[in-house]
């Protein structure tokens, strides 16, 4: 029993490296078929890169930063100062500020274009305004939420403002980006099957009378298909493995940029690539998919290929 497994991986090996022989013999061709295929397979894997960056800014920043409390119009300065220190003792609440209505209006007339508008106005029409920032264990979108309940029961409190509009609409890109990363990998995973078919099977047309004589000495469409298996491997996994080359390129080339867009707004995000698991699922799926290809490809077109 050993030594038939011995053998039967022996035969293998020998196969699948006459397969990988056998597709050097006709570079021109294989070329041309690994560039379509290493592009069909980076523009999901960019897909991806970009979801999975959106996906991790939108964990970055998936909580709340801070509540916006505008006071009834006519609260005097006594009044708003004693509601913020009665908010600033609460256990929810991390850090509270206090922007008087004089202070909203000097920070209007510093923006290009408020001044001469203002001073047409009579009287000051801003309210006071509350900006306070939940406590840590307060930074859930349904606990702040619940805060800010809470603040509208306050007397003298006008409306509360949750500043969370921005991370929906994140929320919404991101859904959107993970949409067509799962769209586009479906159509080009389909285009690397039907290349890797056509291909194998216009090979196998090629050699249909070798096919035909092979068979009339009595090898098995199994024995007969192995090698078109093994090239289609062969194919999945090259195509796939220039395919990470080109990708790392392509993260290489934008990074700066990221980091140049990251810091205007303040942050140390940094562009994520594609992780040693990640890449190894991306050579096995290829791989399996070259198989596939081959098997239902080539197989089929084998069985109508008959000996004279």
């Amino acid at each position: 029993m050993a030594r038939e497994s011995q053998s039967w991986l022996a035969m293998q090996r020998q196969v699948c490296k006459q397969a990988l022989t056998d597709m050097w013999r006709r570079p021109l061709g294989n070329v041309l078929t690994l560039a379509v295929l290493t592009v069909a397979l980076t523009l999901p894997t960019c897909f991806y890169i970009a979801a999975k960056n959106i996906s991790l800014v939108s964990q970055a920043w998936q909580n709340p930063t801070q509540l916006t409390v505008y006071l009834a119009s006519g609260t005097g300065d006594r009044e708003a100062r004693q509601l913020l220190e009665r908010v600033s003792g609460w256990q929810e609440v991390a850090q509270t500020d206090y922007i008087s209505p004089q202070q909203g209006l000097e920070e209007f007339r510093n923006h290009a274009g408020f001044a001469k508008a203002l001073s047409l106005l009579d009287e000051n029409p801003l309210p006071a305004v509350l900006v306070i920032k939940p406590a840590a264990q307060w930074q859930t979108s349904e606990a702040a939420a619940g805060l800010a309940d809470k603040l509208r029961a306050q007397a003298g409190v006008d409306d509360v403002r949750l500043d969370s509009d921005w991370l929906q609409r994140l929320e919404a890109i991101k859904q959107l980006s993970v949409t067509l990363a799962m769209l586009m990998a479906g159509l080009m995973l389909l285009a690397v099957f039907l290349i890797v078919g056509n291909t194998l099977r216009l090979q196998l047309q090629n050699q249909k009378e070798a096919v035909q004589v092979m068979k009339l000495v009595g090898a098995t469409n199994t024995y007969i298909l192995r090698p078109f298996l093994y090239t289609g491997a062969w194919y999945g996994l090259l195509a796939s493995a220039l395919a990470l080359v080109l990708t790392t390129l392509v993260c290489l080339m934008i990074e700066s940029a990221v980091d140049k867009l990251a810091l205007l707004y303040g942050s140390d995000f940094h562009l994520t690539g594609l992780a040693w698991d990640e890449g190894l699922l991306l050579l096995m799926l290829s791989s399996l998919l070259g198989v596939l290809a081959a098997r239902l490809s080539a197989g089929r077109h084998l069985k109508e290929i008959e000996p004279i």
